[in-house]
This record gives C-alpha cells, structure tokens and sequence, in this order.
C-alpha cells in the first residue's frame, strides 16, 4: 500500500512538472515551443531549430495556451527565436520580464497590455514593432544601442525614455497616451512623425509638462519635432556619457537629468563612476583661530 502512494505521489509531481507542447497556433501552424507552469512560474522554450511561441490572435480573441492560467512570473529560455505575435498579452509577471539574446525583432503586440513593471531588452534586438509594448504596465525601459527601428509604447506608464543615438525611425504614436512621460532623449538624426498623440484636453497639458533632450544640435531635433507637428516643443541640448553598461544624460547645465541601462559588471565604482553617481557636492571651509 505505502509503495503504491509513493508511485502516484512521484507520477503526480513528474506529470505537474511536466512539459507541454504549446500546440497549433491560431495561423494553424505548429508553434515550435514547450512551455511549463511550476509555482506560478511560466518558463517557455523552443523545440527543434527555429523555437517560437507562434501568433495567438483570431477574431475568436487571444488565445495562447498559457492564457488565463496562474502565472506571476516568466522565463523566456534562449532556445525561443521568435517571439510571435500576442504570445504575451495580458501576462502577468512580478518581476521583470527578461527578452533572451536570441531574438532580434519584438513583434506585433507580443507584450500588449502585459502587467509587468519592466521588460528588459538584450542588445541583440533591432526592431521593436509599432505595437509591442503597447497598453502594458512598464514603467521602465533600456534601449540598446542595437536596435534601429523603434515603436510600440502606446499607454504605457514610462517616465523617462533615452533613445540611442543608433535608432534610424521611431513608429508614429509610439508613445502616444505616455501620460506619465517626463522626458524623452533622442538624437538630431532619428526621423519621427506624430510619435506622440494625445486626446485633444490631454496635449497641451502632457506637451507643456515633456522635457526633450537633444544629443546633437538642437536646431536639427527642433525642426524635426516641428516637421511631425509638435513646434511648440523646444529641446534642450544634452550630453551623454557611457560608463560600465549605463548612460548618463546631462542637460545644457551639465545637470544629471536620468540614466540607461544597467551595469555590466557588478563591482565598486570606478573613481570615474563614483563622479557620475555622486554629482556635485557643496563643500565649505571652516576657519579656525
């Protein structure tokens, strides 16, 4: 009696913890991935060479295998090339979410309206849809140097966002509804059109509170902004340093205005750093007699 529960005791945890294919996607092709679900943990990885969640959208609604299952947090294996279309909507995830290095493109509203602070993205990423993070949560987001076509930040709760210099064409409305965004950094050279579209009571009062900061002439970033409809935006020039991973952004005062980025090697502070980090300090001499 006691050998038999102790089976079924190891087949009920072996079956819990089992892989599950994630089946034929909403396309009817075969998405080439597994995916498990242990303490609220969704971890997905790629079957065969080319791993991908698949298209998970029909007029019938989303309907990812994953969806609507207790899921808290997500772990996107590096097997996984292709992140599909709306593989991730609505998911749940309390801590950041992390994009692997094997992707290149984050595609169509892969991460629409997921509830997740943050998403971090590898430097292997040259393209971010129109629509990728559109409606989510994030409040913060790293943009590598890599990627060169950026959008998809509709209603999101961004607060600053620093655009690398490396980014060719930002989508238009891609950041559309941001009603929590402070500052946008972004170079001389990036083409944008309508980036920003707000409900008529909502322009004037989001356009006049946004900073803009401009990393190359300020002249060329104003007619840019006017050409795409936003004259009565004026930026301010900036200055950036790369430090260990991050990017600090100064304005024309040589204030340190926000940062990008993470550290790429968890040490002490360089003397250089310790600078950055610690900013100006007032310092008065006292007078003995």
């Amino acid at each position: 009696m006691k050998k038999t529960v102790l089976i079924l005791a190891i087949l009920a945890s072996f079956n819990a913890n089992a892989w599950e294919a994630c089946g034929t996607d909403t396309n009817g092709n075969t998405a080439n991935c597994e995916y498990q679900i242990i303490d609220g943990t969704l971890t997905i990885r790629g079957v065969g060479n080319n791993g991908n969640i698949g298209s998970w959208s029909n007029d019938t609604g989303i309907l990812a295998p994953w969806r609507g299952k207790n899921v808290e947090n997500v772990v996107i294996e590096n097997s996984i090339k292709d992140l599909g279309q709306m593989g991730f909507v609505y998911i749940k995830s309390q801590n950041p979410i992390t994009i692997p290095n094997s992707i290149t493109t984050i595609g169509y509203n892969a991460f629409f309206a997921a509830d997740t602070s943050e998403i971090i993205i590898p430097d292997s990423v040259t393209d971010i849809s129109s629509t990728a993070f559109n409606w989510s949560s994030i409040k913060k987001i790293d943009i590598p140097d890599s990627v060169k076509i950026l959008g998809g930040f509709r209603g999101t709760n961004l607060v600053d966002v620093v655009v690398p210099d490396s980014v060719e064409r930002i989508h238009d409305i891609a950041f559309s509804h941001c009603l929590n965004l402070q500052s946008l950094t972004i170079g001389e050279n990036t083409q944008i059109n309508q980036i920003f579209d707000f409900y008529d009571e909502e322009r004037s009062e989001n356009l006049e509170n946004l900073k803009i900061y401009c990393t190359g002439d300020t002249a060329k970033c104003d007619a840019n902004l006017e050409a795409a409809g936003y004259g009565e935006l004026k930026s301010i020039k900036a200055t950036t340093k790369q430090v260990n991973g991050v990017t600090y952004v100064y304005d024309n005062k040589g204030r340190l205005v926000t940062t990008s980025g993470k550290r790429k090697e968890k040490r002490i502070y360089t003397i250089d750093e310790a600078n950055i980090v610690a900013g100006k300090v007032n310092s008065v001499k006292i007078r003995y007699r």
